[in-house]
């Protein structure tokens, strides 16, 4: 990709957009709308999309009837090469299964393979929609909850998981691979271990790994169903092209699923909930982005690698009270504030009020979660320096 660094480096004005991020911040906070924020929360990036992919859905658009679409087998080799290509996984074609996004797709997970009441197992501190899918389903929330060592990085507990693992009650587990919010981009071992687990006590694992493209420099994400057949037939994964080229708008997503059994189960589910239909968009702007754009994907992850070092050297030198989470994958730091001395109400009102800057709050993602937030730095260094330096200047100015 030419002048990537200036491609990512640009400020795009997304402020009367409909932006979530943007023109939702406000009053998602409780901020009067005169008050300018910087959203740094949502994982929805501040760059353009690859310019290939901008120019194939114009064209698309450009054909002026926006009805439904089929889905070609172009777009299922599209994601068989990709998979293929940057997971090291080989998938057949008829394992794929389109999903609206990820969070419609585990949600059918919980719904085809659980019933109400049975437990569902979660690494808490961890992304929130997974807890709100088995609650808002009537099914019981079972949690494996992370390990934060001395030096801030977090481990499994294993132990705690194994009879999690081996309680009748408990029929499935979410994982995030790579974690969301904490960053870690789980290793082979790590993952065989929790694999295992799951298999040998019948609990049917479903991997989100819709962040899998966004690893920083130095580190391999591993897709759970390529480590072995015994945990692949049991092992549920969800993908999108959303997070890596900024397509969450299209709500195109894929479900991969190995096991027969499983898959028709699945689909199943699908059909008692009438999701057939794509975006018209969607399998044009996946293929693009697939096909042609991994150079884009690339370069990202160079930029992104530049900001995750560039936000840790500026808490060391004017924040060290705040400290940052290693981050190995995703573009989500997660920010422990506890040092400051503020209770969680307080930090809330903190940022919002007196920083103006919307994060998401640590309390969203469970236990463990209080005292921290996350935020987002997938956008250009500019707003990043910006958010850093009002973040910088109301805690000097709440401490005085």
């Amino acid at each position: 990709m030419e002048n990537e660094k200036e491609y990512f480096d640009q400020y795009i004005e997304r402020r009367g957009t409909r932006s979530i991020k943007w023109d939702g911040c406000n009053e998602k906070f409780g901020i009067d709308p005169s008050q300018e924020m910087i959203p740094m929360w949502i994982a929805d990036m501040d760059f353009k999309c690859p310019p290939k992919v901008i120019e194939a859905v114009t064209k698309k658009a450009q054909e002026g009837i926006y009805g439904y679409c089929t889905k070609p087998d172009s777009f299922y080799e599209a994601i068989v090469n990709w998979v293929k290509r940057r997971y090291r996984w080989d998938v057949k074609k008829e394992w794929i299964i389109f999903t609206p996004g990820v969070i419609p797709g585990f949600t059918l997970a919980i719904q085809a393979f659980t019933a109400p009441g049975d437990g569902i197992i979660v690494q808490t501190p961890v992304y929130y929609p997974f807890m709100d899918g088995v609650h808002n389903n009537g099914r019981t929330l079972v949690e494996n909850t992370l390990v934060q060592k001395e030096n801030g990085s977090y481990i499994i507990d294993f132990a705690d998981l194994e009879k999690k693992a081996k309680d009748p009650k408990n029929k499935l587990m979410i994982i995030s691979n790579p974690h969301n919010p904490v960053g870690r981009c789980w290793t082979s071992e790590e993952l065989e271990r929790v694999g295992n687990i799951c298999a040998e006590n019948d609990v049917i694992l479903v991997s989100d790994e819709i962040h899998a493209d966004l690893i920083m420099s130095g580190y391999t994400h591993t897709a759970m169903s390529s480590l072995s057949e015994k945990i692949r037939q049991n092992t549920i994964t969800n993908y999108a092209p959303s997070k890596t080229f900024n397509l969450a708008g299209l709500q195109t997503a894929y479900t991969i699923i190995p096991n027969d059994k499983i898959r028709t189960a699945y689909e199943a589910r699908l059909k008692a909930n009438r999701i057939f239909n794509m975006n018209w968009f969607g399998p044009v702007a996946l293929e693009t982005a697939y096909n042609e754009c991994e150079d884009y994907a690339d370069a990202l992850r160079v930029y992104l690698t530049a900001n995750k070092e560039y936000m840790a050297n500026y808490l060391r030198e004017n924040l060290p009270q705040l400290k940052m989470t290693e981050l190995e994958a995703t573009y989500l730091t997660w920010v422990d504030f506890r040092r400051t001395g503020m209770t969680t109400e307080e930090i809330e009102y903190f940022i919002a009020h007196e920083a103006h800057i919307g994060v998401d709050m640590g309390t969203w993602f469970g236990t463990g979660g209080a005292g921290f937030l996350r935020f987002s730095i997938a956008c250009p260094r500019c707003l990043l320096t910006k958010a850093l330096d009002q973040l910088a200047a109301a805690l000097k100015g709440h401490r005085s």
